[in-house]
C-alpha cells in the first residue's frame, strides 16, 4: 500500500475502535515516529452511602478499583492521546468527558470519546485511552463495563457485576455473590467469602479460595480452581481443567485434559476429546470422557468410569468400581466393594477386589487376582487368567486360553477352541470347550468336562468324574468318586481310584480306535464287564469268570466284586492293570 493510500485509509477510520487498534500496532517508542502524547488529570469525590451502587461504563482503558470503609467514592483518571498531529490531539483530548452523576441509587461514572470524524494537519494515526484509579466502599456493589482494558477489583465485601472483552480481568479479597464476564482475556480470581459465577471465552480462568459456590463457563481456555468452599461447577470447551480441594464438583468439558483432586464430596466428569484422571475423592464419583484416558485413585466410595476408545486405570476403591470402556486396557487395584467391567477390544487386569467380580472383554487378554467373593468372568478371542477367587468362578471364552487356580468355589468353564486350566478348585468344576486340551488339578468335588478334538488330563479329583471327548487321550489319576468317560476315537487310561470304606464308586469307560487302561487296586472287590471289537481283552489281575471268555470279551470278578466295571472299546485293546494298591 502506498503512503497516499494509508493516510486515506487512516482517515476514513478515525473513530473509536480504530484508534484504539492503532495504539495497539504502533508500539515504537512514540518520539522515534515523531509523535507526542498529551496527557490529562481527572480527580472527584463524591459520597456513596451503604448499599448504594457504584456502576462505570468504560472502553479503551484500564479500570483499577480498590476499597475503603469510607462512604465515598474517590475517581483518578488519567486521560492519554497521542499523535504526530499535537494541535489536533489536543483538541481530541479536549473532547473526552469523563461523566460522573451521583443518584439516588449511587454513582455512576462514564467515559464519553468523541464520535465524529477528527481532521489532523498533518497525515497521520491517532490513539487514546483512559485509566481510572478508583476507590470505593467496601460495603458498596458495583458494576463495571469495560472494553479494550484491563479491570481489577481488590477488596470488595458487597456483590459485584463485572462485563469485559478484551482485555483481563482480576479480583481479590473479597465477600459476596460475584459475577464476572469475560472475553478475549483471561479472569484471575482470588478469595471471596461467598458465591461466584465466572464466564469467559478466549481467555485462561484462574480460581482460589472462594468459600462459597462457584460456577466456572469457559471456551477457548484453560481453567484452574483451588480450594472451593462450596459446590463447584465447571463447564469448559476447548481448553484443560484443574480442579484442587472442593466441596464436591461437577465438571463438563471437551477437547482438554480434566485434572480433578481432593474432593470432600461427590465428583462428576463428563469428557470429551481428552483425558480424565481424578485423585482423592471422599463421595461418589462418576467419570467419562471419550478418546482420552481415565485414572482414577483413593476414592473413598463407588466410582463408574465410562470411557469410549479410552484405557482406563483405577486403584484405592473404597466402594463398587463399575467401569465400561472399548478399545484401550482396564488396569483396576484395591477395589473394597465390587468390580464391573465391560471392555471391548481391549485387556483387563483387575487385582485385590474384596466383593465379587463381573470381567467382560472382547479381543483382549483378561487376568484377574484376588477376588474376595464370586467371579462372572467373559472374553472372546483372547486368554483368561483367574487366581485366588474367594467364591465360585463361572466362565465363558471362545479362541483363547483359560487358566483358573485356588478359588474357594467351584468353577464353570463354557470355552470353544482352546486349552482349559484348572488347578485348586475348591468346588466341583464343568468344564465345555473344543479343539484344546483341559487340565485338571486338585478339584474340590466332581468333575465334568464335555470336550471334542482335546484330550482332557484330571488328577486329584475329590469326587466322581465325567468326560466326554472325541480324537483325543483321556487321563485320569486319584479321582474319588465314579469315572464316566466317553471318547471318541481316543486313548483312555485310569489309574488310582479311590476305595473308602463301603463306598463303590461305579466306573463306566467307552472308547473307539485307541486303547483303554484301567488299573485296579488289587485289593479290591470289582464286578468287570469288557467287551471289544477287533482287539483284546487283558487283565492282570485274577478274575473268576462268569459264562464264557475270549479274547475280546471278559466278565468276572476280583476279589468281592462289589464295585461295578464297564469297559466297552471299538477296534481297539482293552486292559486291565494292577494299580499300585494306594487310596
Amino acid at each position: 500500500m502506498t503512503r497516499a493510500r494509508r493516510v486515506l485509509a487512516l482517515r476514513r477510520s478515525a473513530g473509536v475502535a480504530a484508534a484504539f487498534l492503532l495504539l495497539s500496532a504502533f508500539a515504537t517508542p512514540l518520539r522515534a515516529l515523531g509523535r507526542e502524547e498529551i496527557s490529562k488529570k481527572y480527580e472527584k469525590a463524591l459520597p456513596l452511602g451503604a448499599g448504594q451502587r457504584l456502576s462505570i461504563e468504560h472502553k479503551h482503558g484500564n479500570i483499577r478499583v480498590t476499597t475503603h470503609r469510607e462512604a465515598k467514592v474517590l475517581v483518578n483518571a488519567t486521560i492519554r492521546v497521542s499523535s504526530s498531529d499535537r494541535e489536533g490531539a489536543e483538541r481530541f483530548a479536549e473532547k473526552i468527558a469523563i461523566e460522573v452523576e451521583p443518584s439516588s441509587s449511587g454513582v455512576s461514572i462514564r467515559t464519553v470519546y468523541p464520535e465524529t470524524k477528527w481532521e489532523f494537519h498533518v497525515s497521520w494515526s491517532i490513539s487514546f485511552s483512559v485509566d481510572y484509579e478508583i476507590v470505593m466502599p467496601e460495603s458498596s456493589p458495583l458494576t463495571v463495563r469495560d472494553r479494550f482494558g484491563d479491570v481489577s477489583v481488590e477488596g470488595l465485601k458487597a456483590s459485584a457485576d463485572v462485563l469485559n472483552g478484551n482485555g483481563k480481568v482480576s479480583f481479590g479479597a473479597g465477600a459476596g455473590k460475584q459475577r464476572i464476564e469475560n472475553s478475549f482475556g483471561s479472569i484471575d480470581f482470588a478469595g471471596n467469602a461467598g458465591d461466584a459465577t465466572l464466564v469467559n471465552s478466549n481467555g485462561a480462568v484462574t480460581v482460589s479460595d472462594v468459600e462459597g459456590d462457584l460456577e466456572i463457563r469457559n471456551r477457548f481456555g484453560r481453567t484452574s480452581a483451588v480450594r472451593t468452599g462450596g459446590r463447584c461447577q465447571v463447564s469448559s470447551s476447548n481448553g484443560d481443567v484443574s480442579v484442587d480441594t472442593a466441596k464436591g464438583c461437577t465438571i463438563t468439558a471437551s477437547f482438554g485434559k480434566v485434572d480433578v483432586k481432593n474432593v470432600a464430596g461427590d465428583l462428576a466428569v463428563q469428557n470429551s476429546n481428552g483425558s480424565v484422571a481424578a485423585i482423592s475423592v471422599a463421595g461418589h464419583a462418576e467419570l467419562a470422557t471419550s478418546f482420552g484416558a481415565l485414572e482414577f485413585a483413593d476414592l473413598k466410595k463407588n466410582v463408574r468410569a465410562t470411557g469410549s476408545n479410552s484405557a482406563v486405570s483405577g486403584r484405592k476403591i473404597g466402594g463398587d468400581a463399575v467401569v465400561r470402556t472399548s478399545f484401550g486396557p482396564v488396569e483396576l487395584s484395591d477395589v473394597g466393594g465390587l468390580a464391573d467391567v465391560e471392555n471391548t477390544n481391549g485387556r483387563v487386569r483387575v487385582r485385590d477386589v474384596k466383593g465379587t467380580a463381573r470381567l467382560i472383554t472382547r479381543f483382549g487378554e483378561l487376568d484377574a487376582a484376588g477376588i474376595g467373593g464370586a467371579a462372572t468372568v467373559s472374553n472372546g478371542n483372547a486368554p483368561i487368567t483367574l487366581a485366588n477367587v474367594g467364591g465360585a468362578v463361572e466362565l465363558r471364552n471362545s479362541f483363547g486360553e483359560v487358566n483358573v487356580s485356588r478359588t474357594k468355589g467351584g468353577a464353570k468353564v463354557v470355552s470353544g477352541n482352546g486349552r482349559v486350566l484348572l488347578a485348586d478348585i475348591g468346588g466341583p468344576a464343568y468344564v465345555k470347550t473344543s479343539f484344546g486340551l483341559v487340565e485338571a488339578t486338585r478339584i474340590d468335588g466332581e468333575l465334568t468336562v464335555d470336550n471334542s478334538n482335546g484330550a482332557v488330563n484330571a488328577s486329584g479329583v475329590q469326587g466322581g468324574a465325567t468326560v466326554r471327548t472325541s480324537f483325543a487321550a483321556v487321563t485320569l489319576e486319584s479321582i474319588g468318586g465314579a469315572v464316566d468317560v466317553d471318547d471318541q476315537n481316543g486313548s483312555v487310561e485310569v489309574r488310582g481310584l479311590a476305595m473308602r470304606g463301603k463306598s463303590c464308586p461305579r466306573i463306566s469307560i467307552r472308547s473307539s480306535f485307541a486303547p483303554i487302561r484301567l488299573a485296579l487296586d488289587p485289593a479290591g472287590g470289582y464286578t468287570v464287564s469288557a467287551r471289544t471289537s477287533y482287539g483284546n481283552v487283558r487283565s492282570e489281575l485274577p478274575l473268576t469268570t462268569q459264562g464264557t471268555s475270549s479274547g475280546d470279551a471278559l466278565s468276572g470278578k476280583i476279589g468281592d466284586g462289589r464295585c461295578e466295571v464297564t469297559l466297552t472299546n471299538s477296534n481297539g485293546n482293552i486292559e486291565i492293570l494292577k494299580g499300585s494298591g494306594k487310596s
